[in-house]
């Protein structure tokens, strides 16, 4: 059973190379070559006996020059690149003539597009007359048939021999093309049929800002996220110290109201007292006003607002009805029988009330 490494999805790499060309076109050409990413190409066409070079610019394609086999040197190459300066960093393209290759669309089933060059390689003995070791090849998906569940394939292949006996002269000249294609099928970039050993090392520089950039993006991207979930937290932690803030200054206020609570309580219990309890000096004055003169006191005692009075007078019973119309005494009564000392005469008496007087009668506010 074959095993299929799935590559990166091609509609990633479709969307990344065209937000890269379109990023591109918005800064100076010197700027576009400095990243690698200039659209200006040294076309070299290679045929027995002679090369062909052009300049590829967008704008246009200009033929500069043509060499013969015996001018395939280095310093042939470098005497062409001294007398056109435009040329430096320019990307050298190995353009195949078209009967050097095969161009060819087929139909594959749609699953085939997670391991496309796998599925190719496996194919390519059925589909074309070579054997997957005989050709270098570029697959495409160039359409997606959703309704048969197929998609439709553009295949690009070269002989090896061709393509390493034409790459093996240029490297004796001094040539080393980036990027391999066939005339009339696509455009320098857009597919690459160069082997991985005829891959020059190149200027490292390019690979490095582009990771520097995409490492500053990614921290970018990163920053953008984090820092409101940052700002979340500290607001979070502010509204937190508030609340404590807030909660302390409730807590005060609570226990100062308590505390406050407390104190009217207590000037409420005593302003409730001193209006239940009578005042002893109102008392004493209202009761020499109300007993006769010719009655006599021998004792008197108050508790609980209850006022018992012992002494003599001519009649008891007139002494009550005296009582009695003091608003200052209640439920006036005789607490013993009365009884007549016999060495004056008078009545002994023995009588309680309840005393309601005082200067806090009034119902507290």
């Amino acid at each position: 059973m074959i095993k299929f490494d799935t590559p990166i999805d091609s509609q990633i790499q479709q969307l990344w190379q065209w937000w890269r060309d379109e990023m591109l076109t918005m800064v100076p050409t010197a700027v576009q070559k400095l990243f690698g990413g200039a659209r200006e190409f040294l076309i070299i066409e290679a045929e027995k006996g002679h090369l062909d070079l052009s300049h590829q610019t967008p704008t246009g394609e200009s033929h500069l020059v043509t060499l013969g086999s015996d001018q395939f040197t280095p310093s042939a190459r470098d005497n062409l690149l001294e007398k056109h300066p435009e040329l430096t960093g320019c990307r050298e393209v190995l353009r195949l003539s078209k009967n050097q290759g095969l161009h060819k669309a087929i139909k594959l089933p749609l699953v085939a597009e997670e391991n496309l060059q796998r599925v190719v390689e496996f194919e390519m003995d059925r589909i074309t007359p070579f054997q997957k070791d005989q050709v270098y090849f570029s697959a495409r998906v160039t359409n997606r048939m959703r309704s048969t569940r197929q998609i439709l394939v553009d295949l690009v292949i070269v002989p090896k021999i061709v393509l390493d006996e034409r790459l093996s002269e240029l490297a004796k000249a001094g040539w080393q093309p980036e990027v391999v294609y066939l005339e009339g099928k696509g455009k320098p970039g857009e597919y690459n049929l160069l082997p991985e050993q005829f891959k020059p090392k190149g200027n490292p520089l390019p690979n490095y800002m582009n990771i520097a950039l995409a490492s500053i993006m990614l921290s970018i991207l990163i920053l953008l996220m984090v820092l409101p979930i940052w700002s979340a937290r500290g607001e979070s932690l502010r509204l937190q110290a508030e609340v404590k803030k807030t909660t302390k200054i409730a807590k005060e206020v609570e226990a100062m109201r308590e505390q406050s609570d407390k104190m009217l309580h207590q000037a409420r219990f005593l302003q409730e007292k001193k209006r239940k309890e009578p005042v002893l000096v109102d008392t004493m004055e209202e009761l020499s006003r109300v007993i006769p003169d010719d009655t006599w006191l021998n004792g008197l005692q108050l508790a609980n607002n209850k006022m018992i009075l012992q002494g003599q007078s001519p009649s008891a019973s007139t002494l009550i009805k005296q009582l009695e119309t003091s608003s200052y005494f209640k439920d006036v009564s005789f607490s013993s029988p009365v009884t007549k000392d016999a060495s004056n005469g008078l009545e002994r008496f023995q009588i309680g009330f309840d005393v309601v007087n005082g200067r806090f009668s009034e119902e507290p506010h």
